[in-house]
């Protein structure tokens, strides 16, 4: 791209969308700089589309640096991320996440993928690794084909879970990294975790509207928990922050609003009713690429 068309694009434009990616902001910015920089170009207007470039690197590079329920979420690289805040939240998160690491059945070596490569204490932060890039779901919005992906492996997550007698209970944006090159999806904390059918010790206190009602009442740790609020994130993804999907009904099909806000109550049974529904839709499976 020459300098005059990068010039129209940026003062065309309305968000970083088309011009920066989240995977490479970073060596984009210094390309494009290179090109506009007001000491180097003297087109009309360099000036103002280079001040918009400098905002749309700042958008980006905030939703790299996060606050979950412990506190700061940052990137380190394009793999691994550190948690920083509560130790006590901290040291649970690694506990939790080494007793899933510890299940030797069939199904947990299968569903490792959905858990980080690494998890470890770093002085006073907690450093979370996956296999490739990471981007966490918090600040994203997806087409519904991708987010059709997303939904089905975050069921697949969470029906492991509860098929080894888990609830995640705190299944959040800040809480999952998706895997752009495959449409995976990564744990990043845990928390919340918590025996299936137990006392529920904690719900995330940025996204208490997330939960259903009866969590307030019973404090118990349900299925139903983990199903509604995957069911949140996938609203988040299209478009809706709320997670209640009101917002979307003029512009997403109303049969994926209708099934994402209906009560779930088996991971399973979910899981074989949302393929059911993507079939109908879409007809095959077919991978989308995705680039972020």
């Amino acid at each position: 791209m020459d300098a005059p068309t990068l010039l129209t694009a940026l003062l065309n434009s309305t968000s970083p969308a088309g011009l920066l990616s989240r995977r490479h902001y970073r060596q984009q910015y210094l390309n494009y700089l290179k090109l506009l920089h007001p000491d180097v170009c003297h087109l009309p207007g360099a000036s103002d589309a280079v001040a918009r470039l400098n905002d749309y690197v700042a958008q980006l590079k905030a939703l790299d640096q996060l606050t979950d329920d412990a506190g700061p979420l940052r990137r380190r690289d394009e793999q691994t991320f550190s948690f920083e805040g509560d130790p006590a939240l901290l040291q649970q998160s690694l506990n939790n996440y080494r007793r899933l690491t510890q299940l030797s059945s069939g199904a947990a070596q299968h569903f490792r993928r959905y858990l980080p490569t690494e998890l470890r204490r770093e002085d006073d932060s907690l450093i979370v690794s996956g296999p490739e890039f990471l981007v966490p779901l918090s600040g994203l919005t997806l087409l519904a084909e991708h987010v059709a992906w997303v939904l089905s492996r975050l069921l697949e997550l969470v029906a492991w879970l509860h098929q080894e007698g888990f609830c995640h209970a705190g299944l959040t944006p800040e809480s999952l990294a998706l895997v752009p090159g495959t449409h995976g999806i990564m744990a990043l904390s845990f928390y919340h975790l918590t025996s299936l059918g137990g006392p529920l010790t904690a719900v995330s206190g940025n996204y208490l509207n997330w939960y259903p009602p009866a969590v307030f009442r019973d404090k118990r740790a349900t299925a139903y928990i983990d199903l509604s609020l995957a069911q949140r994130t996938a609203l988040y993804l299209l478009g809706d922050p709320s997670g209640h999907g009101v917002k979307l009904r003029k512009t997403v099909d109303e049969r994926l609003i209708n099934f994402l806000i209906a009560p779930q109550q088996n991971a399973y049974a979910m899981l074989t009713e949302w393929r059911a529904l993507l079939k109908t839709m879409f007809g095959k499976p077919v991978f989308y690429p995705l680039e972020l």
